[in-house]
């Protein structure tokens, strides 16, 4: 499933926009046919696309089309990253990840790739504060955690967790009820934190 938008800004004055989005397309269906979720958009005025893989349910389709829109109205909204701060996004972005995923999808005394299917379940304001302490633990004091709201790039009731790094997030969600996980680095919003709220 393709999934296109437009942001509110007027689109930017580029000749070759129309062959970003053909590249986009073509790296989008790439994407869908090995069964990845993918986001694309080349400038803030010139608008989005995932690439979703879904099945027949209706319901589904729908969630994955405002999920798209939800990360594609965050990104938007977000300034450029210019001191990624002295840990470094991306090994800090991974540690987040583990530590939620060791926590709630595979408590000891299971193995840290465990994937434990059957434990798929709504988050709860007990997983907040289990994912709170799983991120101290890991060293990351720093970590906000949260169940997500409508503002948020992540599916509703999924845990978003966000960490402040100079001028930069990591940003990031964990959807107990399928076990889906992403994160992205990414700049402040107009607020001049990594989450609306």
């Amino acid at each position: 499933m393709f999934v296109f938008g437009h942001s509110d800004q007027p689109p930017a004055p580029y000749r070759w926009r129309r062959g970003r989005w053909l590249a986009a397309a073509v790296l989008a269906s790439a994407a869908a046919a090995i069964g990845v979720t993918w986001y694309a958009g080349s400038d803030a005025g010139a608008g989005y696309s995932c690439a979703v893989v879904v099945g027949p349910d209706k319901r589904e389709k729908a969630a994955a089309e405002e999920l798209c829109h939800r990360k594609a109205r965050d990104r938007m909204r977000r300034s450029d990253i210019t001191d990624p701060g002295p840990i470094g996004h991306d090994g800090t972005a991974r540690l987040m990840q583990e530590a939620l995923t060791r926590a709630l999808l595979c408590p000891p005394p299971g193995p840290v790739s465990c994937d434990d299917r059957g434990a798929y379940r709504p988050a709860t304001d007990a997983d907040v504060v289990t994912a709170g302490k799983a991120f101290t633990a890991a060293g990351l004091p720093g970590g906000v955690v949260r169940l997500a709201r409508g503002d948020d790039p992540a599916p509703e009731g999924a845990l978003v967790y966000a960490m402040l790094l100079g001028d930069g997030c990591v940003v990031g969600y964990l959807d107990l009820g399928s076990g889906e996980r992403w994160y992205e680095v990414a700049g402040l919003l107009p607020n001049g934190r990594c989450l609306s709220s």
